[in-house]
């Protein structure tokens, strides 16, 4: 079995989603510390002027280092809806699927969560039923492993503990941080990721820019179309021939 982990991101890069159609159980780390400046609670986004911008979401962050992920609460909520809203309407009202995608995300937030990782796990959902995904996702909270486990020793309680033979992961910080040699030890086999990014039109650029937010793609796409050249990559890709 094929498993996959990563931290909850808001409204992943293509990428994310490449990991989770490869794997055949993705699991989402909603125990571990927030990590302030990065996409738990935030992605890119191209703006009119053709320069990537972030669509945020407002959390809560006193004390937030003594405090699991899945217990950051959001605050300002209607501000920060309505600045996301008025952004994406802004920079991609010319995209040729805004009129099919933009009420999507309008939907979405107008939905009632409460914790910050309340609505990346759910921007997560809704783009993996966009685009038909059928990889079973579960919470690490779901999960019965050693909590005192951390880093490299985390990946591999978790993967043991739902009985995956074989980890997939990304060429990010993982590369550095895996005990390889214990994974192989132990009957866990390591890949890693091999993603080949598919390219479209963007609204107002000439020049592709790849790593920002899938709503990039859908938006300019529309959602047919995101999910065909999305499933096209994933073939292109496959390391496991399924």
């Amino acid at each position: 079995m094929i498993a996959s982990i990563h931290q909850p991101h808001y409204f992943p890069w293509i990428g994310y989603f490449d990991k989770m159609a490869k794997a055949d159980m993705f699991v989402l780390l909603d125990q571990v510390q927030l990590e302030k400046n990065s996409l738990m609670l935030k992605n890119r986004v191209i703006d009119t002027n053709g320069e990537k911008k972030y669509i945020t979401i407002t959390a809560d962050t006193k004390d937030y280092l003594n405090r699991e992920y899945c217990a950051i609460e959001t605050k300002d909520d209607e501000i920060w809806k309505s600045r996301q809203l008025n952004a994406v309407q802004s920079y991609y009202r010319k995209a040729a699927g805004f009129k099919e995608v933009f009420p999507v995300f309008r939907d979405f937030l107008m939905r009632d969560y409460s914790t910050v990782c309340q609505w990346t796990i759910a921007s997560i959902h809704l783009i993996r039923d966009l685009l038909s995904i059928d990889t079973k996702m579960i919470l690490q909270s779901q999960v019965d492993y050693d909590r005192e486990l951390k880093r490299s020793d985390l990946v591999y309680g978790i993967c043991k503990a739902i009985g995956a033979d074989t980890y997939f992961s990304g060429r990010g910080g993982s590369v550095e941080y895996l005990d390889r040699d214990k994974f192989a030890q132990n009957g866990v086999t390591i890949v890693f990721q091999d993603f080949d990014h598919p390219t479209y039109q963007q609204v107002n650029r000439q020049e592709f820019l790849p790593g920002v937010s899938i709503l990039d793609m859908l938006l300019n796409c529309g959602i047919e179309g995101a999910k065909e050249k999305f499933w096209e990559s994933v073939r292109r890709t496959h390391e496991f021939g399924q």
